[in-house]
């Protein structure tokens, strides 16, 4: 495997070195938005609830994978933020708008979490079904049903790594992602010909070459440069990272029972970093844009959680969307429609699903920022 890598790293120095004008993508690689200017008064409800769904974290053990039942058979369950570290992401983005004590407790959560085997994102695989703290209110840990990987088909996980790069990003806090940067590499190097990459995982490439950047690793910094452009290439046809997709756990639902029951198809757009939704603005923004319609009228109510659709997520008889649909519409919404602050705020009218749902804060911590200026910013 070592020299496998060690190829990998050659070629994609080869192929650094030969574009002497810089890589097509650059501004998507050293360019991320900063905010100024935020309206206080404007966001002050928001950033109360913010500190409320931080402080429901931090005061938790280590939080398991999300169980989604919305049927009356039980093993048809649907499961959501099963991935090692997927907490740093939306911690991070929740650091500048909370107070120091809750920096501090970020901080301090966030080391356990890369000094522990189950958590860290730089170890592959998935949390174990059975694993960690209920998120749901109820507080019973139920573990029954299906687990995301019943249909023997890889998960992509790989966006777990921007999360790293944005935590040293907006805390500062670089020494424990530089302690691990080896173990962090490696689970690139070999995650990115192992794993579907949809627009998602593309902020990987994104956060890791930003990392080798700082930490002086030119080998790794041109690998991800590398991945980047060879994804954006083929990104630029949405129809081509849904090839993709379908080769992952999304696999079932494209079978005749369910496929109606997912217009568009946009899961391709779940986890992707603002600077990959920027591309996407960029690039393939009809498309991008019709996907999330199919999907919104298919569901009106879209940013309403456990909304009493007829759905296909968890079974025949289920009723009521997941997170995920939270997910997936809010990011095209935000980066690519360009949706308003007010209109961002309206639809944080819903409620999270339990402690720790990572695409509800998110988003309500990108619209605590829209209420600012968003400009991009050389790194």
């Amino acid at each position: 495997m070592r020299t496998n890598l060690t190829i990998m790293l050659a070629a994609a120095l080869l192929a650094i070195a030969s574009r002497a004008g810089g890589g097509p993508y650059d501004k998507y690689i050293w360019e991320t938005p900063r905010t100024a200017g935020i309206d206080e008064a404007r966001t002050a409800p928001l950033r109360a609830e913010l500190a409320y769904e931080v402080q429901q974290i931090l005061d938790a053990p280590p939080l398991g994978p999300l169980r989604v039942a919305y049927g009356d058979v039980p093993f048809e369950a649907y499961w959501l933020y099963y991935e090692r570290g997927r907490i740093i992401t939306t911690l991070a983005y929740a650091y500048p708008h909370v107070s120091p004590q809750q920096q501090a407790g970020i901080r301090t959560y966030v080391r356990n979490l890369l000094a522990s085997e189950e958590q860290a994102p730089c170890n592959e695989g998935l949390l174990p079904q059975k694993y960690g703290a209920e998120r749901r209110l109820y507080k019973t840990p139920v573990r029954e049903g299906r687990y995301v990987t019943h249909v023997n088909r890889p998960v992509p996980t790989l966006h777990v790594l921007y999360g790293l790069w944005l935590y040293g990003d907006r805390t500062g806090d670089w020494e424990p992602i530089q302690s691990n940067w080896q173990r962090i590499r490696e689970r690139y190097l070999q995650g990115v010909p192992r794993e579907p990459i949809l627009y998602g995982q593309m902020s990987a490439h994104i956060a890791v070459a930003r990392m080798a950047k700082r930490f002086g690793d030119a080998g790794t910094q041109a690998a991800a440069e590398a991945a980047l452009e060879r994804d954006f290439d083929e990104g630029r046809d949405s129809n081509a990272i849904e090839q993709r997709q379908r080769k992952t756990h999304y696999a079932p639902f494209y079978g005749n029972r369910n496929i109606s029951a997912f217009p568009g198809m946009p899961f391709m757009f779940l986890d992707a970093s603002p600077e990959v939704m920027r591309f996407v603005a960029d690039h393939v923004k009809d498309q991008a844009l019709d996907r999330i319609d199919r999907m919104k009228r298919r569901y009106p109510l879209w940013w309403v959680h456990q909304a009493p659709y007829g759905t296909r997520w968890t079974g025949d008889e289920s009723k009521g969307t997941p997170p995920d649909l939270f997910g997936m519409v809010f990011n095209v919404e935000r980066w690519v429609r360009g949706a308003t602050a007010e209109e961002l705020a309206l639809w944080l009218r819903s409620a999270p699903l339990g402690i720790g749902d990572s695409y509800w804060i998110e988003g309500l911590v990108q619209t605590i920022e829209a209420f600012g200026t968003v400009q991009w910013k050389e790194l």
